[in-house]
């Protein structure tokens, strides 16, 4: 009999890249749940709703998952009421949906580093959680729900805090913006030409989407969750990198000749402050031997290719 396995938010970033991996997967039937229909699974495979008024239980009943990928999630644009709604309400739902039903599949949650605020030294999973934003709170509240059904319930569940994830079609933070701009100014714009962007004093742990698609199958795949339930654990590639070298790393795969770069100008939104947010990743790579693979600099030549290739998609700035 195939695997069984549940993505919720599978047309969201995370989990499209996600499910697309895993329907490649030998033997395993992928199921999905979200606002809008995946065009990726079979009709009978997906379910379109919202976890806060689904018929959860009797799904959930019906597909039977093995694993739960649980990546619905709001943007940290959204409302605050919308983002406790979703991240937490619907995850409460969706963990007693499988209670009730007398089910206990693997699930990992997917949560965020705004949960642990901005650090100015390498984060650990048993940091004491300082969000500064509403949406760290809202995934705070998540992870917290998360981890009250583990231990109330013996549900084995784990959270994996995905640190700054970037990559093909991600079309909303500052690599895609920075880098389609870029691109824009290669091929549609003419010199002299505007690049716009927010704070480049700040440092982020960067990660690739590849990558982060492939530590939460380790999460989900090598762990004995009757040790590690209810456990958090980082995705991240270790390191910092502030937003100006990015920058530089994109620049540096431009088309631009030199003196075209000189025709570009750089203009700066909001306060230039620095600040960090960076990861300790040693939890995951001794639990389940994951390592990231994908180098910043190749991640920011894919990141430009991409663009390239999606040249007519245009991005706000940020």
């Amino acid at each position: 009999m195939n695997r069984r396995i549940l993505v919720t938010g599978s047309t969201g970033y995370i989990g499209k890249h996600l499910a697309s991996r895993l329907v490649k997967l030998p033997d395993t039937d992928v199921y999905g749940f979200n606002r809008t229909y995946d065009e990726k699974l079979p009709a009978n495979q997906c379910l379109e709703g919202n976890l806060l008024d689904a018929d959860l239980q009797s799904w959930l009943g019906k597909v039977r998952p093995d694993v739960i990928f649980h990546a619905t999630g709001t943007s940290p644009r959204s409302p605050f009421d919308n983002q406790l709604l979703v991240n937490a309400e619907g995850t409460r739902r969706l963990l007693q949906a499988l209670v009730d039903n007398g089910l206990r599949p693997r699930v990992v949650v997917v949560g965020s580093a705004a949960e642990y605020g901005l650090r100015d030294e390498p984060v650990d999973e048993s940091a004491v959680c300082i969000p500064e934003g509403e949406y760290g709170i809202a995934k705070l509240a998540q992870t917290q729900i998360a981890q009250s059904f583990a231990r109330r319930y013996d549900l084995p569940v784990l959270v994996g805090r995905v640190f700054n994830v970037y990559g093909e079609s991600e079309r909303h933070l500052a690599v895609a913006s920075m880098a389609s701009q870029i691109v824009q100014a290669e091929i549609i714009q003419p010199l002299p030409a505007e690049l716009h962007a927010y704070n480049l004093r700040s440092s982020r742990d960067f990660i690739h989407i590849d990558d982060v698609v492939e530590a939460l199958l380790a999460l989900s795949e090598k762990l004995s969750y009757l040790e590690t339930s209810g456990q958090v654990y980082n995705i991240a590639s270790g390191q910092t990198t502030a937003v100006s070298t990015v920058l530089e790393l994109l620049l540096g795969n431009s088309r631009l000749g030199r003196e075209d770069l000189k025709k570009v100008e750089l203009r700066l939104h909001g306060i230039q402050k620095e600040d960090i947010s960076w990861a300790d990743i040693g939890k995951i790579r001794q639990h389940t031997g994951w390592t990231p693979k994908v180098s910043l600099t190749d991640g920011m030549r894919r990141e430009m290719d991409y663009w390239r290739a999606n040249i007519g998609e245009a991005l706000p700035v940020g």
